[in-house]
């Protein structure tokens, strides 16, 4: 019989068998998901555990994406990451003490039984990917590609609204700064505690100083607010002002810091109606205690900075990025993403459901 070609291979069902497996991939992610549920977030301690957690979630989502895209990288992927997943779960299993927890709280037999289901069905989704005829067959789609770099300095970098990599690029840049925001803020409290600015800081804060994985939203909004809104404003003034570039920087800033006031306002009313979070009453140019002055000065230096200068370089660094894998790290890091939420502003307490 002859080998058919790429093209009747890509038609060719998935079969019985991937089916399941894509299943297992699914059942993985909303275990994950329950178990980040379960735990109330000052339990999570950053270990071998959550590590091997977040890979396997991370894994799992961009294995459900390649096996539906049939594409011709599933077959390493999956291998290469269970490899990696299995070694991580040998170190947490020696070394990090989740056989000592599995074990308090289960029995010998299904202790045993859950080791050979997990290590051996790992083991079988390797050996399947890696040698079976019929993922040689299905997962043949080449992957996409995109255009060489050019060095035409008048490239237009920036997607056009509403295509997906526009939509993608935007998620991304928000989860990303969600959680580089909540660095920034640590960083930013870090100049009060050597006295550079003025204000309070509380080494006891958890969510701040501990927690530093968990995701700050408003950050992350301010950043898309900044690819819609503020880099286009920019770009604008630019082209009216006749490239006059520091007349538009110095309106870039004015705007910036109208928009951080008004989103820094706005979270501060809503989440800091009690000044729970945040006080600023005591301090000079301060408005109703939800702003001050010099924050505004500071996040409006860093909004002018993400405008001119860092937003350009994700833009030219995601555009030229060959379209697997620019959404490939999206698959990856929205599921990343979704996990955190969980594990930081979502659990189960004795009533239910709990936000925050």
């Amino acid at each position: 019989m002859h080998p058919l070609d790429k093209d009747s291979n890509s038609n060719v069902p998935l079969g019985p068998i991937v089916r399941v497996i894509e299943v297992y991939f699914v059942l993985v992610m909303l275990t994950v998901l329950g178990w980040a549920l379960l735990m109330p977030a000052e339990s999570f301690e950053y270990d071998i555990t959550l590590i091997r957690v977040m890979v396997l979630m991370t894994a799992a989502a961009r294995s459900v994406w390649l096996i539906e895209k049939r594409s011709d990288a599933t077959r390493v992927f999956i291998v290469v990451s269970m490899l990696i997943v299995i070694v991580l779960s040998v170190l947490d299993m020696g070394f990090g003490g989740e056989y000592e927890r599995i074990a308090s709280v289960v029995s010998w037999p299904v202790l045993i039984a859950g080791g050979i289901a997990y290590f051996g069905g790992s083991l079988f989704i390797i050996v399947y990917f890696a040698f079976s005829s019929r993922a040689k067959q299905v997962f043949v789609v080449p992957s996409e590609s995109s255009a060489k770099p050019t060095s035409d300095a008048d490239e237009d970098i920036y997607e056009k609204p509403f295509t997906w990599p526009w939509i993608r690029n935007l998620v991304l840049y928000y989860c990303v700064f969600s959680i580089v925001g909540h660095w920034a803020e640590i960083g930013f409290c870090w100049l009060i505690v050597l006295g550079v600015v003025m204000g309070d800081y509380d080494f006891t804060h958890a969510q701040l100083w501990d927690w530093w994985l968990c995701p700050y939203p408003a950050e992350g909004i301010a950043v898309v607010l900044i690819a819609l809104l503020l880099f286009p404003f920019k770009e604008w003034v630019l082209k009216k002002t006749g490239g006059r570039i520091w007349l538009t920087l110095i309106i870039s800033f004015l705007v910036n810091m109208l928009v951080c006031a008004t989103i820094d306002f706005t979270t501060g009313i809503t989440a800091n109606a009690n000044f729970e979070l945040w006080d600023y009453r005591e301090l000079p140019f301060n408005f109703m205690g939800q702003i001050v002055l010099q924050n505004t000065l500071v996040y409006s230096t860093a909004a002018t900075f993400i405008v001119w200068v860092i937003y350009p370089l994700m833009a030219k660094w995601l555009h030229r990025m060959p379209p697997r894998f620019a959404n490939g790290l999206f698959v990856g890091f929205v599921a990343f993403y979704v996990f955190l939420e969980v594990m930081y502003y979502v659990h189960i307490g004795p009533n239910g459901l709990v936000f925050g």
